[in-house]
This record gives structure tokens, sequence and C-alpha cells, in this order.
């Protein structure tokens, strides 16, 4: 599951619970430098579910209630640097607990190994009762992913840009290539465009040498990661 990949996800999207459906986006970037194809899949998941199995379980974690729209998935090709959105609507179940519902999306290979596996690049989870928007959205803004606006190798700042529903908190967490975490800046958005700048910096004050550096940004619409390279 820690295994480092050459892909990063980011998700967002709405649910109305009124309605009982929604949306959700999942956007892939391929770090790598080479080009893939392979396909993006959805499913809609359920922790918590009460149901004898032959197994002699009674209490059931992650089961699939529905793929979106179905099992094929979506085929892309994404050249080295280049990245896609992919988008699904959905509903939920009157008989499902909506609070115990996740969206999970995957990016996997097309190619079957000789164990019969099939390699998986990228995934990620979303909570539908994160995503849920029952409020007047005419004055709500676009939910933008967080954007590096410096130059990338940075050399004297990083600074991160992006945009959230206002009152939503959000933490943006930095990590070395050893997986510690080195900075966190927490917030509140004012629901107009954010920026955060790291000064290269670790939490005790020292400048950190160069190399490869790793965001974890996480807020209750908007959860993504990415690279940093310091020179």
């Amino acid at each position: 599951m820690n295994k480092p990949s050459s892909f990063t996800v980011t998700t967002w999207g709405t649910y109305s619970a009124l309605a009982g459906s929604g949306a959700i986006y999942a956007q892939y970037k391929n770090d790598s430098t080479a080009s893939v194809t392979g396909k993006i899949r959805f499913v809609i998941t359920e922790d918590s579910c009460y149901y004898s199995s032959p197994n002699g379980d009674l209490w059931h974690n992650h089961v699939a209630r529905d793929f979106l729209p179905d099992t094929g998935g979506t085929m892309v090709t994404l050249a080295a640097g280049d990245s896609v959105t992919v988008s699904r609507s959905f509903t939920i179940n009157a008989a499902w607990n909506e609070n115990k519902c996740k969206i999970v999306t995957w990016f996997q290979s097309n190619t079957r190994l000789a164990d019969s596996t099939i390699d998986v690049w990228q995934s990620g989870v979303t909570k539908v009762s994160d995503l849920m928007t029952d409020v007047d959205e005419t004055n709500l803004i676009t939910l933008r992913p967080p954007v590096l606006l410096a130059p990338n190798p940075c050399v004297n700042e990083a600074k991160l840009s992006f945009s959230l529903y206002q009152g939503l908190s959000y933490t943006l967490n930095i990590y070395d290539n050893m997986g510690r975490r080195i900075s966190t800046f927490n917030g509140i958005a004012t629901g107009n465009q954010e920026t955060v700048t790291w000064d290269l910096r670790n939490d005790t004050g020292a400048r950190v040498t160069s190399g490869v550096y790793f965001y974890r940004f996480d807020s209750a619409r908007l959860k993504t990661s990415g690279k940093i390279v310091v020179k």
C-alpha cells in the first residue's frame, strides 16, 4: 500500500443528501517520464453492513454497492507530465447508510501479470458525507486543487494556490523523502483564492537540503498530494 507511485490523484465533488445524488471528480497526473494507457474506475462502497455470509461473518466493510457507471471503466492515455479529469454522477440508494459510504477511484494497468494480478498505479477514497452541499450553491466558488506557483525546482520558497468553500478548514503537510513530516500549515478558507507559502524550512526553522519533498493537502471537500523539488 505504501509503494511509491509515479501518479498523483486529486478528488473532489458534491452530494445532496436531500436528492440522494451527486458527482465525483478525479484528476490523475502522470509524473513519470513515459506515456501510459490504462483504465480509470469508480465504485461506491459501504462499511458496517450487517448480513450473514458463507464464512460466518455478520459484519462487513468495503462492500461494493455500485460501479460508476459499470465495471468497464474509462480508457485513457496519459503522456508524461499530462493529467486528465474524469467525473461520474452517482446516486445513494435509500437502503444504504450515506454516512458509511465512500467512493473509491483507481487508475489501473491493462496488462495482466504472470501471477494474474493487474497493477493499480494510483487510487483515492472520498467519504460521501464529506461531499454534502445542501446549501445555496449560487454563492459558492469553484473548488480548485492546489497548484504549485513557484518554479519547480524551488529555490527560495514554494507557493501553493487553491480555492475552497468559505469556512472550510484545511491542512497542508510537507514530508521529506523518508516520509517524515517536517512542516505543517493549517487554515480556514475565506472563499477566495488561497495561497500557502512554504519558506523551505522545517518546523525547527532550519532550511531543508536540496532534494524531493512531498505535500499532502486535506480538507473536507478536497484531498490531494504532490511533489516539490528543492534546488
